[in-house]
């Protein structure tokens, strides 16, 4: 009797911490997925305010000022869900030209045998496009490129309640692929560029059989190499709670409301079978996603890539840290992709 007694008791404990574990998890997942309003500047530095932070805030305020004043087109498009999407165009030729007009001036561009170079923008995590690309935009304007500044789903002006983690984000980008490459003809040449969980979404896709053939190549800036060992790392360094069991209960919790498994976003595996070159960006200072990752990721891809390792880099920090360096990596990189010349092995460290 007194056995059986212990045992009920051990029983009941046992189902309480799990409860409690399950709760934690489950509070845990609507404060980190669950969608919230986007703010300027996310910070992922142990201070509060760094000074590479501040220097990236100041920065990015001006940029967003500028970019406020150029012309843009705003698209929507379905996602493979139902989901609406929301993206904005910005174009050197004719940024508010209806898509009729830019067949034309597609048209005309392939007879004076120069197609538009497009960069397809994915941003990071509780961000949008315009918070995160800003800063690159009078960049992408001086070098004459289309860039298309997308809200992933459950952010900015998206639809969605929870954030995917790359997981359905890699189908929403393979859908906004498809739509620049059927507007602006089979001549164009289409670059995804990523930062964090916009690298890993991009990264994601770059072994689909639907991604169209004007894809020409993939910059990856500090992109995690899992996503199962992502939220370990943070658990682990920032929470400071177990990874073990948590992970387990908090991987079903993604499941139950998000629709996926962390266990099956791994752009590490993609990159082993990609159909394009890529370009890996990463700071050697970055304590959200470990610099590590990012020579995991390149060591895995086996086919045409680049590093660029910036030296003081906190989490995609590494434009403003170094823009020189960011800026040569990524032109000669897409002149590389586009004129199809051998690409060079490792460019590692700011120059």
């Amino acid at each position: 009797m007194k056995a059986k007694k212990i045992l009920q008791r051990a029983g009941m404990l046992g189902l309480s911490v799990t409860a409690l574990i399950n709760a934690v998890c489950t509070y845990i997942f609507f404060q980190a997925f669950g969608r919230k309003k986007e703010r300027s500047f996310r910070l992922h530095s142990k201070k509060s305010s760094s000074l590479q932070e501040k220097k990236y805030d100041a920065r990015l305020s001006s940029r967003k000022t500028w970019l406020s004043h150029q012309p843009f087109e705003e698209v929507f498009l379905n996602a493979y869900d139902g989901l609406r999407l929301y993206g904005r165009l910005y174009s050197p030729q004719d940024p508010q030209a209806s898509e009729k007009d830019c067949a034309q001036s597609s048209s005309s561009r392939k007879s004076s045998k120069e197609p538009a170079t497009i960069l397809l923008c994915i941003h990071g995590y509780h961000s949008d496009g315009i918070n995160d690309f800003a800063i690159f935009t009078p960049f992408y304007k001086k070098k004459n490129l289309t860039f298309c500044l997308v809200d992933d789903r459950a952010h900015g002006r998206s639809d969605g309640h929870y954030i995917g983690f790359s997981f359905h984000d890699r189908y929403d980008c393979l859908t906004w692929a498809n739509y620049l490459a059927n507007r602006f003809g089979p001549d164009c040449r289409i670059f995804l560029h990523g930062l964090s969980m916009g690298a890993a979404t991009v990264l994601s896709c770059s072994n689909s059989d639907h991604l169209p053939s004007q894809v020409k190549g993939i910059i990856s800036d500090a992109a995690f190499s899992s996503g199962w060992d992502q939220v370990a790392h943070v658990m682990r360094v920032r929470l400071h709670i177990p990874v073990f069991p948590m992970l387990l209960f908090y991987d079903k919790i993604c499941r139950a409301i998000g629709g996926y498994s962390l266990k099956y976003i791994r752009p590490v595996d993609c990159v082993r079978h990609s159909r394009v070159p890529i370009l890996f960006i990463h700071g050697d200072a970055d304590n959200f996603v470990p610099t590590s990752m990012a020579y995991k990721l390149y060591n895995a891809c086996s086919g045409p890539k680049q590093l660029l390792i910036v030296p003081g880099a906190a989490h995609i920090m590494s434009y403003i840290t170094d823009p020189k360096a960011y800026q040569r990596a990524f032109t000669s990189f897409i002149k590389k992709c586009i004129h199809n010349s051998p690409h060079k092995g490792i460019e590692s460290g700011a120059k």
